[in-house]
């Protein structure tokens, strides 16, 4: 033990006074009486002509030198070295990834990381700084730099498990700029080190340690789970993975979700070795499916991977119309499109009331152009609302233009040839994405909120619809005109944020999440970023468009190797990390004060002194007056404990042996001193 304030020491000067004054007599005035026989008590004490007397060793005596003690010790700071791992400028990440929802310990990890916290905050010292981060997909910042175990507490309740993963190297970074400009800092990592880094190492210029938690549990969990049309037909894939150390046999569920119901489309077993993965395929799913929802029937630590959502097709289906006499390349390549419900007309039938969503006029311009987005092919000689179509003119090589749209992704131009095109000129709001030496070839833009574009040549007269590119080009031209919410196969990652793509002329735009919870996104356009993406399952997005409702989805799943594997990491990917175990504790121990602990049994004491005080003092009156203590029992006035009885049992034993002590260190006091003064005869002198 180490006291802080050795000068304190000094106070201890109040014990010596103390005894002094139970070592003193109480100064007695000299008076004549006529007899002694009611002195006779008083008549012990003819040795006054000394200031002194024995000292009479009592419990009141005994508690107030306690209480000295104790008081010199509180003023003097006793400290104490304990182990702890909190040291000067503490930053604690706790890791709140979805694997940390795994119940191999109780009740999960993520509550037994925060029981660690908990202890490592209630061994916080009086100089010590605490800061608590969460780490998931993006680290949030729970406290900064705070002594108060009050508010530590606080702030560390507010923490929530995700379905997300956990990205480590934004966690340090982040806790590296919050202790910029302080030295003696560090970083505890709390978690199952499930972390994603990119296959990278690491650097950090602060300490850092690693706390495990969890145990290498067994678990399977899905992969990939999705719907494609093989020969005509409609097929599901899951994939299926086993991170176990033995094999296991799980039955698979598939269903199917329409518009109106939900059904279920099979159940399937797949065998698995260990650590090994494997597909499993059903067939014949209905024409009619939009979504599937598969289901592991297993019951491990880890559920969240369970379940997996998929959508068959396309999630927004938009209303194409196309204007043609006959032209069975761009019939055909409109009908391979997954999000396209094709009508077909020609010319001579079309009317300016008809409303799609896109109309495509091939060869033909009406001169009323309608309300939705259009895709003009080989338009005659004219002034459009693109631009103006000129004379023919013979093409003599295709290149990229200025493709901001990036309507030419995976698109090869370079086998493509034209023999002759019209010569357009695009209007200010439109861009030229592909040119020829002679002229822009397809232009494309947006205006008055609907997208436009035209392709300068008639199919017939180039060899691009037999080029691999055609159907690509028609692909990108599509989801440019009718974007899916989400871009891919609409699937997205927990956490991950998400910037919807909206159709042209679009009012309003709200996203159901699997909970049912709607939020608005747009207006403003465009609209703002999704963040809210943690809950696994579909989401449904609604666009109001020139009157009518248009509904898409995307979902959210957990395909992530790193999460579903339940070992705990033995090391994190940083150079120079330490790993640590809640039973090991390699940190040098701490400076703790114990102070506190001390004055809270001073006042205990001081307590007790005031009680036996006053006990004592109120059977002393209680005697004067006359009253024995069973008339004072039977008056009511004391009721004796059995403590009590105890206690004054010992007082009076500890004063008839004081007493007798004292009578015989009297006597021989006076055999060795004799009379040296005697009184004349009928008077006595007497101490009053």
């Amino acid at each position: 033990m180490n006291l802080l304030v050795p000068a304190a020491l000094a106070f201890s000067a109040i014990i010596p006074i103390i005894l002094l004054f139970y070592f003193m007599r109480p100064k007695r005035q000299e008076r004549v009486i006529g007899s002694t026989l009611l002195w006779q008590q008083a008549m012990q004490d003819l040795q006054a002509s000394r200031p002194w007397q024995r000292l009479r060793i009592t419990p009141l005596l005994l508690l107030q030198l306690l209480a000295a003690v104790f008081i010199v010790l509180v003023l003097t700071r006793p400290a104490i070295f304990s182990p702890s791992p909190i040291s000067g400028n503490t930053i604690i990440i706790l890791q709140a990834s979805a694997s940390m929802q795994a119940t191999d310990v109780a009740p999960n990890r993520f509550e037994d990381a925060k029981r660690s916290v908990t202890n490592l905050i209630d061994a916080i010292g009086p100089g010590d700084h605490i800061s608590l981060v969460t780490m998931a997909h993006t680290p949030h910042i729970l406290a900064a730099q705070l002594q108060d175990r009050g508010q530590l507490l606080a702030a560390l309740q507010q923490a929530r498990v995700t379905n997300q993963d956990a990205d480590l190297e934004q966690a340090i970074s982040l806790a590296g700029s919050m202790t910029l400009g302080q030295s003696g800092s560090q970083i505890l990592v709390i978690g199952d080190g499930h972390v994603n880094t990119g296959n990278q190492t690491i650097s950090s210029p602060i300490p850092v340690r690693y706390i495990t938690v969890g145990t290498d549990a067994p678990n399977v969990a899905f992969q990939a789970l999705s719907a494609r049309t093989l020969q005509g037909k409609l097929v599901a894939l899951a994939q299926v993975a086993n991170y176990s150390h033995q094999q296991r046999s799980i039955p698979v569920e598939l269903y199917g979700n329409t518009d109106q119901s939900s059904k279920l489309l099979g159940v399937k077993t797949i065998t698995l070795a260990p650590g090994a993965s494997s597909s499993i395929q059903w067939n014949d799913i209905p024409a009619t499916t939009r979504f599937l929802h598969a289901r592991l029937v297993s019951q491990d630590a880890f559920m969240v991977d369970h379940e997996a959502w998929a959508i068959v097709g396309s999630s927004l289906r938009g209303k194409v119309l196309l204007v043609t006499k006959e032209n069975s390349y761009l019939q055909a390549a409109l009908r391979l499109q997954p999000n396209v419900d094709l009508f077909q007309i020609t010319p001579d039938k079309y009317s300016s009331t008809m409303s799609y969503d896109l109309t495509v006029f091939d060869g033909f311009v009406p001169p009323t152009l309608p309300n939705g987005n259009i895709f003009v092919v080989g338009p005659p000689k004219g002034d459009y609302l693109f631009g103006k179509a000129g004379d023919t003119t013979g093409i003599t090589h295709l290149n990229p233009g200025n493709d901001t749209l990036k309507l030419l992704a995976d698109v090869d131009l370079s086998t493509t040839h034209v023999r002759s095109s019209h010569l357009l000129q695009p209007s200010v709001w439109a861009q030229s994405i592909v040119v020829a030496q002679e002229t822009p070839v397809l232009v494309a833009g947006e205006n008055d909120n609907r997208r436009i574009a035209a392709l300068g040549f008639d199919l017939h007269e180039s060899d691009i619809a037999l080029q691999p590119a055609f159907p690509i080009l028609i692909h990108n031209l599509i989801n440019w005109f009718l974007p899916p919410p989400v871009s891919g196969d609409g699937q997205i990652s927990s956490g991950q944020t998400v910037t919807m793509q909206t159709w042209p002329g679009a009012d309003q735009v709200t996203i159901t999440n699997p909970d049912h919870q709607t939020t608005k996104v747009g207006p403003p356009f465009p609209v703002d970023p999704y963040e809210k993406t943690n809950a696994m399952g579909i989401y449904t997005v609604t666009q109001q468009v020139h009157g009518h409702q248009l509904t898409g989805a995307f979902t959210v799943n957990l395909f992530n190797a790193v999460q579903s594997r339940l070992a705990p990491a033995h090391a994190l990917p940083i150079q120079h990390s330490t790993t640590m175990t809640t039973d090991s504790n390699p940190i040098t121990h701490q400076l703790r004060e114990i102070w506190p602990w001390i004055a809270a049994l001073l006042l205990l004491i001081l307590c007790f002194e005031w009680w036996l005080f006053s006990r004592t003092y109120a059977q002393t009156a209680s005697t004067k007056n006359g009253k024995t203590g069973a008339t004072r029992q039977l008056a009511g006035l004391e009721r004796p404990t059995q403590v009590h009885k105890l206690l004054a049992q010992f007082q009076k034993q500890w004063r008839i042996r004081s007493e007798e002590a004292q009578r015989r260190t009297r006597k021989l006091r006076k055999r060795l001193k004799g009379r040296l003064h005697r009184p004349a005869k009928g008077e006595r002198n007497v101490h009053v």
